[in-house]
């Protein structure tokens, strides 16, 4: 057993390597593609400046998060392997769809079709967080109580999130829009804002609370 622990100790940096790469990879193809692109006005320039933005903060995020989650494993065990192996694929699939998403010359049914699977891919993203998260709710790698109830909190906002993707799938939010900007792109945007917010709310919590004064 002792033997076996170490072993899974040993590789959890390959692991974090691998990790590391595929996210750097999936990044550097995003900007390959937005520099391959050719805009025919100025308006399509900021069109791709924001979805590439867009496409960044949301790699930048999980890649974030799994990180956290991974150093606070401390030991990989052979089901998070497997779950680690099944993030990499949907974060090697994302730069693929989110250019049929983007790209100006899509045919409008194929542009559905990718805007449904990435949100799928989105989804599936914020599911194996929420995964993680309840992996280190329940002990593993013998985290304090504070580090465990900061994890309830993640895991309810990855779990909104991975909502928020699926009910953007919905063929309702397609065909609706505001201002030409269709309805399930709309709440693709609402997705990360919420997690920021929540994010900066809960490092002032804190705040407040390192800063109350003992009695």
């Amino acid at each position: 057993m002792d033997i076996e622990r170490r072993e899974r100790r040993d590789i959890l940096p390959e692991i974090e390597g691998l990790v590391d790469l595929i996210f750097g990879l999936a990044l550097s193809i995003g900007a390959l593609i937005l520099i391959n692109t050719v805009p025919k006005d100025s308006e399509e320039i900021l069109q791709d400046l924001l979805a590439f933005t867009y496409g960044f903060i949301i790699l930048v995020f999980i890649w974030e998060e799994v990180t956290k989650e991974m150093i606070l494993f401390k030991v990989e065990t052979t089901g998070m392997l497997r779950v680690t192996y099944i993030l990499l694929f949907l974060v090697a699939l994302e730069p693929y769809l989110f250019n049929l998403v983007t790209q100006h010359t899509v045919a409008s049914n194929v542009d559905e079709i990718a805007s449904m699977l990435y949100a799928a891919d989105l989804a599936s993203l914020m599911v194996v967080l929420a995964f993680f998260a309840q992996k280190i709710i329940g002990g593993a790698g013998n985290n304090s109580p504070h580090v465990r109830k900061m994890y309830r909190q993640k895991r309810q906002v990855f779990v909104f999130q991975a909502s928020v993707f699926i009910v953007s799938m919905l063929p309702v939010f397609w065909e609706f829009g505001i201002s030409g900007t269709k309805l399930r792109f709309i709440l693709w945007i609402l997705a990360p804002i919420v997690a920021l917010f929540w994010g900066f709310g809960r490092r002032q919590r804190e705040k407040r609370q390192t800063e109350i004064p003992s009695e």
